[in-house]
Formats: structure tokens, sequence, C-alpha cells
């Protein structure tokens, strides 16, 4: 499906030392693919005048350029010298550009400097693009049919002249085709086993649609997309194969649209008029954590129990001292009561329990790291199951969280099922 070629340069040191992460290439390749167009390369570079001047002739290839950052009023941000090399030509005043900083100046009561000033010098064959969030200019310049943008790097300035001035700018220039995707969330299935699974499926898929695995912490995203000049077909096409991937993996699937499994957990729990309580061990907390990231959660979530230590295993959730003497503070029985203490302690109708070893320390031969008991308590009894999410601490804390909300989903199923039959 034919379409212009867009690239994408950030310019900064910071970039490159790890002190900032570049969340501006990531948006501007969601939302330029949400109008119509596909970002094919992003790069990040340093604030020197070679890497800019490499970087741009890099891109000559491509009908759009679009860079960020290096447009600030300090001695490091050397972007609009570098562009008058590149396009032979000399700094001059722009009065639009200088208006409209008066305008934010006064707008925010301070006094603007010389070095402010020094900003509203652009390079002399520029189309200057207002920005009414901040003093670093935006500038559209071409060469041999190429069109290059630069924008400021700060990431609140540079959505906002791209939504508001750029984007219509790029439509009004450039044709689009019409993009469109649909999300699968999964889990209790690893990428390889799930690619296994839907292997004649996938290879059966439309030349115009691709299938994109996106693993992270306990789950595995499925991403469908395409292009098509006829976007009625694209989509109906998109609903059809969904269809047919479903049943394929239906015992894996937590939600059909982009969204985390505590939200699927919620708005099973509002529908249902139910709630739930966590005693967290492992965890940490995080389980908790997660659900009252989600406005409302108050009427779903009763508490937590953060029982870390093994007396207060005891002491608060009621685990009997020689249930953890008898089999460990890493196992089924103990689990087992901590979800049913919880439950009772928060008069909820779900009680969530972990216990387990995060690591990277305290694993033994029957035990090691990364061993985790995880346990649902409801009115039908306990479901507790074991895992082993690996050595890394933070993966286990974060595989032992979706797993736990994903039998809490289970159990709010199994328990409206057996509450209408």
């Amino acid at each position: 499906m034919g379409g212009i070629i867009i690239k994408n340069i950030s310019i900064g040191d910071e970039l490159l030392i790890g002190q900032v992460i570049n969340t501006n290439a990531a948006w501007l390749g969601e939302h330029l693919a949400s109008a119509g167009y596909q970002l094919d390369s992003a790069l990040a570079i340093g604030d020197s005048e070679k890497a800019i001047l490499d970087a741009l002739h890099a891109c000559m290839d491509a009908d759009l350029v679009l860079v960020t950052g290096g447009l600030g009023p300090t001695a490091d941000d050397i972007t609009k010298p570098t562009v008058c090399k590149f396009f032979d030509t000399e700094l001059e005043f722009c009065q639009a550009a200088y208006d409209n900083m008066v305008s934010i100046f006064n707008r925010r009561g301070f006094q603007m400097s010389e070095r402010n000033r020094g900003q509203t010098m652009l390079p002399k064959s520029c189309q200057y693009i207002p920005n009414t969030y901040g003093t670093a200019p935006c500038m559209w310049l071409e060469k041999e049919g190429s069109v290059f943008v630069f924008m400021p790097g700060v990431p609140f300035e540079m959505k906002g002249i791209f939504n508001d001035e750029l984007l219509p700018r790029i439509k009004a220039r450039f044709h689009s085709v019409p993009y469109a995707k649909r999300v699968v969330m999964t889990t209790g299935i690893g990428e390889s086993f799930l690619a296994d699974r839907i292997k004649e499926w996938e290879e059966a898929l439309p030349e115009f649609l691709s299938l994109a695995y996106l693993p992270q912490h306990g789950m595995v995203r499925l991403r469908l997309s395409g292009r098509h000049e006829d976007a009625d077909l694209l989509n109906a096409t998109l609903d059809n194969e969904i269809e047919k991937l479903k049943p394929l993996i239906s015992d894996y699937i937590f939600a059909l649209q982009d969204q985390l499994i505590e939200r699927t957990v919620f708005d099973l729990l509002i529908n249902k008029g139910m709630t739930f309580a966590s005693a967290e061990s492992c965890t940490g907390g995080n389980i908790a954590h997660r659900i009252t990231l989600i406005p409302g959660s108050s009427e779903v979530f009763r508490g937590t129990t953060v029982t870390y230590a093994t007396p207060a295993k005891t002491k608060v959730l009621g685990v009997p001292a020689e249930t953890i003497e008898k089999h460990t503070v890493v196992s089924q029985q103990v689990v087992d009561a901590m979800a049913v203490g919880v439950r009772n302690l928060m008069e909820s109708d779900f009680g969530v329990a972990t216990t387990g070893i995060a690591g990277p320390s305290g694993g033994t031969e029957e035990t090691p790291v990364g061993t985790v008991w995880i346990g649902v308590a409801s009115s039908l009894g306990v479901v507790s199951k074991c895992f082993n999410f690996g050595k890394d601490c933070e993966n286990v804390i974060n595989c032992a969280t979706i797993m736990a909300y994903e039998m809490l989903r289970q159990a709010i199923l199994s328990h409206t099922e057996n509450a209408t039959s």
C-alpha cells in the first residue's frame, strides 16, 4: 500500500545518555498512524553540528522529515545555525516569532531577555509556524522535494504545535492512506506458544494486514493493523479476522481492546456489584497500587494487607503458625489461608493473596527464586496455583500481579456461571 516516506530526527545529548527518554518519537509515530501516515524511521542524535548535518543528509530520500529538539535559548541549542548551513541560507529577524514571544512573556508576567530575543532569528528561507505553547520556534523548510519541519523538543510544546498547526499542513500537502488496528490482550501463554497456536490463521491474513506480538510482564498484546484506501473494507476485514482469532485463544484473552487487566477486572466487578481485597507478601502492595490508579476503584476494592514478614501473616490474617511451620511460608496452605483471611477481614466477595520469593536471594532447591503461590478465595472456596516467574525481582512482582488479576478474573466469571446455573 503506497504512501509517503516520513522520518524523525530527535536532537539532544540527554537522549543518548539516558537522562531523558525519547517519548516524542513514539508519540509522533502513534499520531501519524492515526492520521493515515507511517513513520518509517526514528533517529536520536547528539547536539553537534556534524551529527545534525549527517542526519539531515541521510534523510534526503524522505518526503517529510520531522525534527525535534535543539531550538532553545541556550548555547547547546545549535540547530538553527546548522540548519542554515544545510539549506545554504542565513538567520534573519522574524517579526511574527518576536510578536508571539512578546505575547507569551506578557501573558506569563515575565521580562524577555536578550537570550530569548535570539530565538526570533530564524533561517531566511523557512516558513515560520507559530508556537503558542513556548518560545522555541517551529520552522518548515524544503530542499530538493523533501520537507523538513523543525519543532521544539519539549513534549507538550511539540504535541501542541503538531496538532494545532503541523498536521493540517501535512494533510494539505501529502496524501494519506487510512489506517486501523485491533488489539487483543492475552495472558497465561508465552509469545512463542501463542504464535504456534495461531500460526495458520496468521499465515492466511490478507496482505494488507500485519500482526505484531508485543510481550510485556505476564502478558502478550496482539496488534492486528493495516492500511487500505478503502477504510470500510479495512475495518470490516479487521473485524472479521478478529472473530476468526477469538476461538483459537479464547482461554487466554482478557480484553479485546488495549487495556490493562486490572481495568478488565474493575469493569467485571462493577458490573456484578462485587468487591475484592488483597493480602500481599512478595508483590508488596502492587496489586493494590494498580487497582487504585483507576478512578472509582473504591467501589470494588476494599483494601489490602502487605503482610511481608511471617509474623504479620499470623497476627493480621490469622494464618496458623503451625501451618507456616509445617508447610513453609511459600506454600499452597499458607496462600489459601491468606486469601481466606483477607476476604474475612475486609468483608469482600473475593480475597486475593500472594506469597513467594521475588529474589534475587532467599531461594532454596525446593523453592527457588521466582516461586510464587497465588490464591483467590470466594464463597465457592479457594483456587490456588504455583508459578515460577524467573530470577528478576521486578519481573517476578509484575508477573505475579498480572496473574493474580487473571485468576481473580476467572474466579469472577466462575462465580457468575455458578450463580446462573
